[in-house]
């Protein structure tokens, strides 16, 4: 197969007292440059979402708001920031349906945290709260520029794109606490906050940093949704 659909999630956000639903052009950009077709995936009801399923070869979750803790049945920390119900309830169920169709799914920042969400996991409302050691994760630094570095496992999505270490950015608060079952942890950064998780049997991997915001400049960034794209080829 030539060319493989894959879907992104939206983002949802007010607009002149009108809601909007949007992606960050640099996932766009990424998929593309990796021979994939990216489509628009907005924010529906759940008979609507199967067929979007159904009409996409993967699905890429990306970044955005914090995840309503009500699901992951906690309650709301003082830390906690801006979340989207409606989103949540959207992702959740699209994840849950695109897994249970064996549809490959990558997830970014966000996409990491809802996946690791949607298969029964629990999130740090803030990082502050993993450690009292934890670093600066919402960095200053420019988006295509690294800020912290990130140890990798062997067998694992990223180990033969970057090798033991990567040089990663990095813009959240907000981070996996209890992993889900099924899923096992690949990277880490120095202060143990989980970079990187994959499912140990279905076709799911996902980051904690921002690789379409840095592939501008490195390769290897780019390398990753080159890998995803494969993968997604193998599977349809």
């Amino acid at each position: 197969m030539d060319k493989v659909i894959i879907g992104l999630t939206c983002s949802e956000y007010r607009e002149d007292e009108r809601y909007m639903q949007a992606v960050n052009e640099d996932y766009i950009s990424a998929i593309i440059r990796a021979g994939g077709v990216p489509v628009l995936l907005p924010i529906c009801e759940e008979d609507v979402m199967k067929e979007q399923v159904e009409n996409i070869d993967g699905l890429l979750v990306t970044g955005g708001i914090d995840v309503n803790p009500l699901f992951y049945h906690e309650r709301y920390h003082m830390k906690q920031d801006e979340s989207s119900y409606r989103r949540d309830l959207y992702e959740i169920e699209l994840i849950r349906y695109a897994a249970q169709r064996h549809k490959p799914i990558l997830g970014i920042c966000r996409g990491q945290q809802v996946i690791n969400v949607a298969f029964g996991g629990t999130l740090y409302q803030d990082n502050t709260l993993a450690s009292e050691y934890v670093m600066q994760h919402q960095q200053k630094e420019k988006r295509a520029y690294p800020s912290h570095t990130i140890r990798i496992k062997k067998e694992s999505l990223l180990s033969p794109i970057f090798g033991d270490v990567a040089y990663v950015n990095s813009f959240h608060h907000q981070s996996v606490k209890k992993l889900a079952e099924g899923f096992k942890i690949t990277a880490r950064s120095e202060d143990s906050i989980v970079e990187a998780i994959e499912h140990t049997n279905l076709p799911i991997w996902a980051v904690q940093f921002h690789p379409e915001g840095m592939c501008c400049r490195d390769e290897k960034m780019q390398e990753i949704f080159n890998e995803f794209i494969k993968r997604v080829k193998e599977s349809v």
